[in-house]
């Protein structure tokens, strides 16, 4: 597998665990504004974290062409590891490397739902995109 191409891949998994941390920290401050029923703030915020997830989905997009240079077989094996799946054979440091980050977004990305649905649901009850 080509070293150059998976360590593009690590750096834009990166800079996306950088946006996720981001989406994850503005949620949590969409919960507290809520709270305190500060609704200009909570618009400013979900304009910021629309921002963060615009840049994640511009992130995959490169981590996807980086990944249709390569064989089928080897797709498939990155695909595993940018997901952070358990117990998937990696062919190298450079590929644990990806597999940890992908564990790590999966890991942000399961607190960042968390804490959404909790606020969907305190906002939108039955209603909530959740229900």
């Amino acid at each position: 597998m080509e070293e150059s191409i998976l360590l593009e891949i690590l750096k834009e998994m990166q800079k996306k665990y950088q946006c996720m941390a981001e989406i994850e920290r503005i949620t949590r401050e969409v919960g507290e504004f809520l709270s305190r029923n500060d609704q200009t703030s909570v618009q400013m915020l979900l304009g910021m974290r629309q921002d963060e997830m615009d840049k994640a989905d511009v992130i995959d997009r490169n981590i996807k062409c980086l990944i249709s240079v390569m064989s089928t077989e080897e797709a498939l094996k990155v695909e595993k590891w940018i997901r952070g799946q358990d117990n998937c054979e990696t062919d190298g440091q450079i590929s644990e490397k990806v597999n940890e980050k992908g564990k790590s977004i999966k890991q942000i990305l399961k607190r960042t739902i968390e804490i959404d649905k909790y606020i969907s649901t305190r906002l939108a009850g039955t209603h909530s995109f959740y229900k």
